[in-house]
């Protein structure tokens, strides 16, 4: 736990370099872009190893910097691609930072990935510590991990699950498959293979986009289970927008203008004295000893870095020092960075009238941000306006009470009062002080100059701000991780001041039109057909929910992830029968299957969702959005938590992404025992008398499109620990 003298001196470092360094080392650069074309959006992209030429690291007694090597995507259109491979001129991008997917609402996203990654050391993947912690044992579901497979996933895309077929080769946004690069060697045949295996190093996708897709920010990763942590630790992402944001957006009469939008990417890598990058590959691949005693342990660690700076000399412009942990884990000499984008403590030149729309996602595979945009001057955090999370526009009714908007921020969002008055049409606007971004989430804000009050003013000369994230421990002392603070980029102002009257951006409604009629969760499933159910596979009875808890398989042991379930009826009652205890993800096993409403129309249900661990947990679900809603509100409540939607009221705030607040024990004699014996969770036993205390967090998901995909915790060491399950949408049944 951090000690008071270690925050302040925190606050002064951060300060002095904010003041010091209120220029970076280079100018922000926008993610290189490729857009649809008539319709279709048709690439190459090749996962490979490349040095990251943004990061310069110099190893201890070397006179000349290295270039950690990352990897990255290699992109190119396929019209301009050669026999799977990309020409070597201008037209060719592989950027560390990412790129940006530009597509439209009913397009049609063709890629051809190429996966020509490295193969790994086996000795990082095969072993785990077994339950008594004494010797490492060989992990068979990993043992084909050191080939590096790898495949794509569409995060936050409302599309369809679509696995390949005999009549179409191609895949959809499903999961389900695993492509080799065949230089490394074939497979070992496993009895629990993660869908389909393809070692021809090549693999088709075809996404359709729905005319209804909502428009805003998503993004895209790989999604083998086991790696897929270390796949986005080493650099494997980009983002993807849909649509364009000034059909959201505006001032009230005009479009906000294209060209004063940002999208920061913000990714980590640790990189070791030695100069290479410090990931492990592998499921459950946990701290095992080697011949020479020592203690192999490579995986991200969020204790890299001290949390906080020791003392204001010690100035993290985009990266910190690393350090001995308790003299396991020694970072010393080594450095961890957080380019924004790509590029390490750019320069944000903020000076259009209006000021900008960021657009920021973060693609990091486990580490947290706690984001403020902080002047330099007055040493305060400067408000922004929240415009969209997740993707969708954060719609408010006019009216909406601070309380309910600081319950909707939760703890994501610092919600405080927008300081002004703006026109009666305006949806109630939402402004921040800070943001919490676990891994996956999206946020989208309007930035322009404020002073101290949140007033837009002219701002005076010289201003500057930093963007930083301000440290975050996830989680009780010992349990929790401790994310380190650092300054993320230098920020100035000039010519941001339009005039007195604006005080907010107006949203135009996107997150209204996805639960409209003809909006995606509202509308027709359009390629679904009749067909008969599945085994097993029924429609949860009207007045149920489903229950999911977020666990340790074993309590004794913090190395296994997993989640339970139980279904509720219309009284709040467990439905005997239904239990399942915390367990590790199971490929073979489709856990919850349901079916379309009638008439392939989306169907929506209610999910309670049980945090037993004194650390934070990210809920994500694939091929969907979700929102929060309160079911103790009465019927006809115009409420944003309202469970059922009025037209009147809107949807609130939308997301993918929801953290679950950490569970309390009743007294302090079983926070003990649960601190000591049991790694800091509780079992669902313990939940269900009383012993560990978590309010469920319910939320409200429409479910309208078909196929395999999974729902997890988006803090991927524990994904890829087992912490998913996975789920089947079918068609509605022959009537």
């Amino acid at each position: 736990m951090t000690s008071k003298l270690t925050r302040t001196a925190l606050m002064a470092a951060l300060l002095v370099a904010g003041m010091g360094g209120s220029a970076g080392a280079a100018k922000f650069v926008e993610p290189p872009v490729f857009s649809s074309k008539k319709g279709v959006l048709d690439i190459l992209m090749i996962a490979r190893a490349k040095p990251v030429a943004a990061i310069a690291f110099k190893p201890p007694g070397q006179a000349t910097a290295i270039n950690p090597t990352g990897w990255v995507y290699e992109i190119c259109y396929r019209s301009q691609a050669i026999n799977d491979r990309c020409p070597l001129n201008k037209s060719t991008i592989s950027e560390f930072g990412g790129v940006r997917l530009a597509l439209q609402p009913g397009d049609k996203l063709k890629i051809r990935l190429v996966n020509r990654l490295p193969k790994q050391d086996p000795n990082k993947v095969m072993h785990y510590w077994n339950s008594d912690e004494e010797t490492p044992v060989v992990d068979e579901a990993g043992v084909n991990l050191p080939l590096s497979p790898t495949n794509l996933h569409t995060h936050g895309l409302v599309v369809q699950a679509r696995g390949a077929t005999v009549n179409n080769p191609t895949w959809g946004d499903d999961i389900y498959v695993t492509l080799y690069n065949p230089a490394n060697g074939m497979p070992q045949e496993q009895m629990m293979d993660h869908g389909a295996v393809v070692t021809s190093g090549v693999l088709d996708y075809v996404i359709d986009i729905p005319p209804n897709e909502p428009s805003g920010a998503d993004w895209f990763h790989p999604h083998v289970h086991g790696i897929t942590s270390d796949s986005l630790s080493s650099g494997l992402s980009g983002i993807i927008s849909i649509g364009r944001h000034g059909t959201y957006l505006s001032d009230g009469k005009k479009a906000f203008p294209k060209q004063q939008q940002r999208h920061l990417i913000l990714k980590d890598m640790q990189v070791l004295a030695a100069g290479t990058v410090n990931f492990q590959q592998g499921i459950n691949a946990y701290p095992f000893p080697v011949s020479n005693g020592e203690v192999l342990d490579d995986q991200q660690d969020p204790q890299f870095c001290t949390q906080y700076p020791a003392s204001p000399a010690e100035t993290r412009l985009g990266s910190c020092p690393g350090t001995n942990v308790d003299g396991d884990n020694d970072y010393t000499n080594g450095a961890w960075y957080f380019p924004v984008s790509g590029v390490v403590y750019p320069t944000i030149a903020v000076n259009k009238p209006k000021g900008e729309l960021w657009s920021i996602t973060n693609a990091s595979a486990s580490a947290t941000y706690r984001l403020e945009l902080n002047s330099n001057t007055g040493n305060y955090p400067m408000l922004m306006q929240l415009i969209s999370v997740d993707g969708i526009s954060a719609y408010l009714p006019p009216g909406t009470s601070l309380a309910d908007k600081q319950k909707l921020g939760g703890s994501r969002f610092d919600v405080v009062t927008c300081p002004g008055t703006w026109p009666a049409d305006f949806p109630e606007p939402m402004c921040i002080k800070s943001m919490s971004m676990l891994p996956g989430s999206r946020a989208e804000v309007w930035v322009t100059y404020r002073d101290a009050s949140g007033n837009i003013v002219k701002p005076p000369r010289g201003a500057s701000a930093t963007l930083r994230s301000v440290g975050i421990t996830t989680g009780e002392a010992g349990v929790g991780d401790p994310w380190p603070a650092v300054n993320l980029a230098a920020v100035t102002f000039h010519g941001t001041y339009t005039n007195s009257a604006l005080v907010a951006l107006k949203l135009e409604g996107e997150a209204l039109k996805a639960n409209a009629p003809q909006g995606i969760f509202a509308a027709k499933v359009p390629y679904a057909q009749a067909a008969n159910l599945p085994p097993g596979c029924a429609a949860l009875p009207p007045g149920h929910r489903r229950r999911i808890f977020f666990g340790l398989v074993d309590v004794t042991n913090p190395n296994i992830f997993g989640l339970g379930y139980e279904e509720l009826d219309q009284d709040g009652k467990v439905v005997l029968g239904s239990e399942h205890p915390v367990s590790a993800f199971d490929p073979m096993n489709p856990f919850i299957c349901l079916p379309l409403a009638a008439g392939q129309m989306p169907v929506r249900e209610a999910w309670e969702l049980v945090n037993l661990a004194t650390e934070n947990h990210n809920f994500h679900i694939h091929q969907t959005k979700f929102r929060a809603v309160d079911p103790t509100l009465a019927p006809g409540s115009k409420s944003p938590f309202a469970p059922i939607l009025h037209p009147e009221t809107g949807p609130g705030v939308m997301e993918d992404e929801a953290t679950l607040q950490i569970a309390h024990a009743k007294d302090q004699s079983w926070a003990q025992e649960i601190s000591d014996n049991q790694n800091g969770y509780c079992t669902i036993a313990q939940w269900h008398d009383g012993t560990c205390i978590n309010t469920p967090a319910v939320v409200d998901i429409p479910f309208a499109e078909t196929g395999e995909f999974v729902y997890h915790c988006h803090i991927l060491e524990h994904e890829d620990a087992g912490m998913m399950a996975k789920i089947q949408v079918v068609p509605s049944p022959v009537p």
